[in-house]
């Protein structure tokens, strides 16, 4: 379930990348052909690009597609694998998105309460603050539940079922 709900959301999200190019391409031409800027336009690009880094993080995860530094992977074999990769998330992983999810979700609710918008002296933006302030919890909650999957497939891996993604089968055999 926490794979299907990690895929449906980056079938989603992905759709931003498009939206973002889009919007990036019309900044662009107004601003050359008819001198037209939107601090707000400019403010949703970034918004549009963190949406798709945090929303997409649990995805690329379970694609095991996320940047590994493994210099022991061709040594330890798919069991030892398993073991790191279980150590990794139970004492890194689960930890550093509960507490970025414990530590922004207040920041969220109070922003989405207030209706704080993006205007400051720097910026005239009016978009609302608490959407993106909503995906950092957002993202790294769906990050948090990809670890609980993962790590479920390592207790899987070495209780003996055969079920780890190709890519970790790759480091393994050194290809």
């Amino acid at each position: 379930m926490i794979d299907r709900l990690n895929r449906a959301v980056a079938q989603i999200v992905r759709w931003g990348l498009l939206a973002n190019a889009l919007l990036i391409a019309a900044n662009a031409f107004s601003r050359k052909f008819f001198s037209i800027a939107s601090p707000s336009a400019f403010d949703l690009q970034w918004q549009f690009f963190a949406a798709v880094v945090l929303l997409m993080a649990a995805y690329t995860f379970q694609r095991d597609e996320h940047v590994r530094i493994d210099i022991l992977s061709g040594r330890l074999g798919e069991r030892g694998l398993a073991w790191l990769d279980l150590l990794g998330i139970c004492l890194v992983l689960l930890p550093v998105c509960a507490a970025l999810v414990w530590v922004s979700w207040p920041q969220f609710l109070v922003s989405f309460l207030s209706g704080e918008s993006r205007a400051t002296r720097d910026s005239t933006s009016d978009i609302p603050a608490w959407i993106i302030k909503g995906f950092i919890p957002a993202g790294f909650f769906l990050l948090g539940l990809q670890g609980v999957a993962e790590a479920i497939r390592c207790v899987a891996c070495l209780k003996g079922f055969p079920s780890r993604p190709v890519n970790r089968r790759r480091l393994i055999e050194g290809r």
